[in-house]
Parts: structure tokens; sequence; C-alpha cells
């Protein structure tokens, strides 16, 4: 009997250290298991595929943005339409494509990114149309769009154009309406604890081609209808980058470096709004790729262990061998790390399934003259464990 209790007593340790976030329930039974094919060049019509973001719905489906590349393989102004899946069996079949914006249209639509507005079930996809980051101009901006789904991504609502609120000659705050371009960072958007819902945005304050692009954060108290955005740039010469809630309620930001090596961290105290000095993480490599940042577990909800998720390209030069890393002390350390994708691969965007396995979209392939084969990426979405993640093997 004491034999049976003690098993039952470590059994039940092992759940509470990995309970995941959202109630979800965690299944031990499940490997590395899962390596689906969502989009493919050709697919559809469509030459290329590229940025992928995905979450995990209300009702526990899955959904998956990305760009449909026509044409080129090149960012915005190029013919871009943003495009859906979904998935109601933990990523083992998917739906048809669904286009969420740009079909019918002039106007290129890319860069999404993606997030569930707990409080009501709807979802919300922010992307970039219009003009290109580098030829946006006052007369010309890119533009920032929300679209909504209220149905967990089977449809969605027309795009609400909310770039005014953001930047531009439109926008009523003096320092912003002289931006010259702005996107959102493709992948995932962050809804905190209090139902705030934010996400990055790479801006250009110069009117140099190329030049360096500085981080701030838009916010919204109201499911996102209003926005408002930080009083100062977590960095000055970042890129895309991704937000978590730490356990003491500070923003963490993941940015990209445009300069290779590794990763920058930066710091918020009060919800977003504003962001002291962006340090290097040197546990994370950083080939100037978009990653993702995601908590799967934290004590405040019961669990045992606060764990915090990063995907990147393993490597300080080269988009390759997508990882993912773990962290138990909100980000200070990254301890555990496992390939993901060997070979040539760059964005990837991760979430966790009902079940308590992950489930992470990545793109294998290349955009760089430099590497040998052809210009092109797949996309796959693949499921592991966190067992698997944590173990030596």
């Amino acid at each position: 009997m004491r034999k049976v209790k003690n098993i039952f007593i470590i059994g039940l340790f092992l759940f509470l250290v990995v309970l995941p976030c959202n109630g979800f329930t965690f299944n031990p039974s499940i490997p590395l298991e899962e390596r689906v094919l969502l989009f493919d060049m050709g697919d559809g019509g469509s030459r290329f595929y590229r940025i992928p973001g995905i979450v995990t719905a209300a009702d526990g489906s899955l959904v998956v943005v990305a760009d449909r590349r026509w044409d080129k393989i090149n960012d915005l102004p190029a013919h871009i339409d943003v495009v859906s899946r979904r998935s109601e069996d933990n990523g083992k079949t998917w739906s048809e494509t669904v286009t969420i914006a740009g079909e019918g249209t002039t106007v290129g639509c890319g860069d999404p990114a993606i997030v569930l507005d707990r409080r009501t079930g709807h979802l919300l996809c922010i992307f970039a149309s219009g003009n290109g980051l580098w030829q946006s101009g006052e007369n010309n901006l890119m533009r920032i769009n929300i679209s909504k789904s209220v149905d967990n991504g089977k449809t969605w609502n027309a795009p609400v154009d909310i770039t005014s609120q953001i930047y531009g000659k439109d926008c009523p705050d003096k320092i912003r309406r002289y931006w010259y371009g702005a996107f959102a960072s493709s992948g995932r958007a962050l809804q905190l604890q209090d139902g705030r819902i934010m996400f990055c945005i790479a801006v250009r304050t110069t009117s140099d081609w190329g030049g360096p692009l500085s981080n701030y954060v838009c916010y919204s108290d109201d499911g996102g209808s209003t926005w408002k955005v930080s009083e100062n740039a977590a960095d000055n010469n970042g890129d895309e980058a991704k937000l978590i809630e730490l356990n003491n309620g500070d923003i963490l930001m993941s940015i990209r470096n445009r300069e290779k090596g590794v990763r920058k961290f930066c710091i918020s105290q009060d919800r977003g709004m504003t962001w002291g000095k962006s340090y290097l993480q040197s546990d994370i490599q950083d080939p100037a790729c978009n990653g993702d940042i995601i908590r799967y577990s934290t004590t405040k909800e019961g669990a045992l262990k606060n764990i915090i998720l990063h995907s990147i390209p393993d490597d300080n030069r080269i988009r390759q061998n997508v990882s993912v890393l773990l962290s138990y002390d909100e980000g200070r350390t990254w301890s555990v790390k496992k390939t993901i994708l060997s070979g040539l691969s760059a964005y990837s965007s991760m979430t966790v399934l009902p079940d308590g396995t992950i489930g992470i979209v990545v793109e294998e392939g290349k955009w760089d003259d430099s590497l040998p084969g052809a210009d092109g990426f797949k996309l796959w979405f693949v499921r592991f464990t966190l067992s698997w993640l944590m173990s030596e093997n």
C-alpha cells in the first residue's frame, strides 16, 4: 500500500511540475511524433509561402496563419495574401486554406501575427499591407491592419486599418506622425493576464534605406478596438521582436539582432508602456532571424516550475537548425536546447496544445543567394512533448 501511495505521489509531482498554462492536460506518452507539411511551394498556384504564426483557439483547435507569396519570395509591396489553416485533432489533419486578407485586391498583405483574446474567445490577426517597409513614406505608408475571427479561425471579418492610431501624418502624436514606416512583428502577439493585448512593431524613424529600426509596443485594453504605443523604444537597432509576461508582472521582449550573434532582451516594468535598456542574452544564438517565445507553465497557476520556451535557428550567422530552448528562471538562463529541424531553416512560431504537447510551425529552406540550392520554403507543423525536450537523447 505504501509503495502504491509513493508511486501516486511521484506521479502527481511530475504532473504538477509540467502542468501547462490555460488548464491544458499534460499527456506524457506522446513523443516527438508528428511532422505535417502545411504549405509547400506551388500549393494553390502560389510560388512561395512564408512567415508562420500559430495559436491555440478557445475551442482547442489550432490556427496557423502565413504569407501566400504568389509571384516572388520578396516582402511587401509584392503580391501577397494572408492565409490560414486550422486543425481540430491536435495537428494530425488540417483544413483547406482560407484567405484572411489580400485576395481580389491589388494591395499586398503580409507578415501576420495572431493572438487569442481569452475574454471573448475571438482571434485577432495583425498584418501589414500596401507599401514595403523601405519604400514607405508620408504619402504612401505601409499600413497596419487587424482582422478578427469570432468562430475559432473558420472565417475572418474584413480588415480594419489602425495605421493612424500608430503612426503617419494622420496620427495625433507629434512624434509618431513623422515616422516613415512600421510593421507588426509576425508570428504571435501577446495577451497579459489582465487582458491587455500587445504586439511589437519595428519602426523606421529616419529616411535612410536599410537604416536602423526601433522596437516599440502597441497595446489595447478594449479587445483591439483602440491602440496606444509605448513611450520609448526597447531597442533602436532591432527588428522583429516577441513578448512574454513574466511571473512578477514584468514584460520581457526578445529582439531579433540585426548585427547577428546573440539575441537581445529588454524588460518593461509597467505593462509595456516604458522600456529599460536592452541587453545581450548570450545563451541564445541569433543569425538575425525571427523566432518565438511562449510560456509553458507558471507556478501562479499551480505548476511547480516556471517554464518558458524560445524557438530560433541555433546559429550565430546562418539561418539553420531551428531549435527550442527552455528556461526555468523566467528567461535569465536557457539550460535546455533541442533541434527541431536540422539544416537550413528560418522563422518559427509555437503554441501549447490542449493535451499539453507543444506545436511549432517552422520554415524549412532559405532566402539567401550565398547559400546552396534554390530559394524557397516548406512550412512544417511539428508536435513534441515537454519530456522529449527535456530528455538527453
